[in-house]
């Protein structure tokens, strides 16, 4: 028996901007996706969380992984990836993800794994990426092939564009490798550790969960790829500029300039279209009460990161208005092998 667990992660700053290779501020979070996994003839998964069992021939979960990489390959010179975008939903995410992991690491032989942990889905914390990590992680640990945190990072980025078309990398490697990291798309992707930079534990801040979004991370992606760039790129600029801002202020502990940040920020996402009245709603009274708030991840709901210098009166407020705090720390471990 492996038993194998992964973060999920939070976007300080830089969400969409990201994906049109501007840089972000990721944090890898204390809420943590657990598998269990063991040798089987087929493949079995197990996530109390998500409904019953699931069950699926070695070869079936394999030649869905097959199809996924062509649909996306399709999706790509079409600008529409749509049908790769039905082939994962649900389940099959698991079914591709795992089958993705047989294809590449060159096993034929069947598996049973239990999915467990307390990564929200669907609330901008990446739960699939964590997820995809933690799956690949365990079979690869199971058929003695160990992957290392770069390898397991790239395979974890395929499994995430059969489900977001054209994601950034951020979340995977925010959730392989750990800690605060300063993320850049490009060829090769930049990732840095900020731990030297920013050797202290993030203060003052609560997430916020304000609701599933109705839509999808690769839906929202592609909608806001679908703006007219003279609405799209002004903030895009705006939102890698304030990233760059940001290190700084952070690096220097000042928080005056981290708050205006967050708020400059929510104000650019805004123009996106992916803000949602909820999330309007605790940016204004998070501002009203001298503090700043801003979506985290895809939007359309999902999670929030909220900043105040009296971190109670922002909880106490925050549940005034009918939401629960997520509390959890940021900058932690990335994937590790348990016991």
């Amino acid at each position: 028996m492996v038993k194998v667990s992964v973060p999920g992660k939070c976007i300080i700053i830089g969400e969409h901007a990201v994906v049109y290779g501007t840089p972000a501020i990721i944090a890898a979070i204390g809420r943590r996706t657990v598998v269990e996994a063991e040798k089987a003839e087929n493949i079995r998964v197990s996530d109390p969380e998500m409904g019953p069992d699931l069950e699926w021939g070695v070869q079936e979960c394999k030649e869905a992984a097959s199809q996924a990489v062509k649909l996306w390959e399709e999706g790509l010179q079409k600008k529409d990836f749509s049908e790769v975008f039905s082939l994962v939903k649900g389940s099959d995410f698991k079914k591709v993800a795992i089958g993705h992991a047989l294809n590449k690491l060159g096993i034929d032989s069947g598996v049973s794994l239990k999915v467990s942990g307390n990564v929200p889905v669907g609330a901008g914390v990446g739960s699939s990426a964590a997820l995809a990590a933690a799956l690949v992680k365990a079979v690869s640990e199971v058929y003695e092939k160990p992957l290392g945190k770069e390898e397991l990072n790239s395979l974890v980025f395929e499994i995430e564009q059969f489900k977001h078309g054209t994601p950034s990398g951020g979340d995977n490697a925010a959730c392989c490798f750990g800690g605060l990291i300063w993320f850049q798309k490009g060829d090769p992707n930049t990732i840095d550790s900020l731990k030297e930079e920013i050797p202290y534990s993030l203060e003052n801040v609560v997430l916020v969960y304000t609701g599933k979004p109705e839509k999808s991370t690769g839906e929202l992606v592609q909608d806001v790829r679908g703006l007219d760039p003279s609405i799209r790129d002004p903030a895009v600029e705006a939102i890698g500029k304030a990233a760059l801002e940001m290190r700084t202020a952070l690096k220097g502990k000042d928080f005056d300039t981290v708050q205006s940040l967050i708020d400059l920020t929510q104000q650019n996402l805004k123009q996106f279209g992916v803000s949602t009245p909820a999330i309007d709603r605790i940016v204004e009274r998070v501002r009203e009460i001298g503090g700043a708030a801003k979506l985290c991840g895809a939007g359309g709901g999902g999670t929030m990161l909220c900043y105040h210098k009296d971190k109670e009166q922002l909880i106490k407020t925050i549940k005034e208005l009918g939401f629960e705090p997520l509390e959890a720390e940021l900058g932690v471990e990335g994937v590790r092998v348990e016991g």
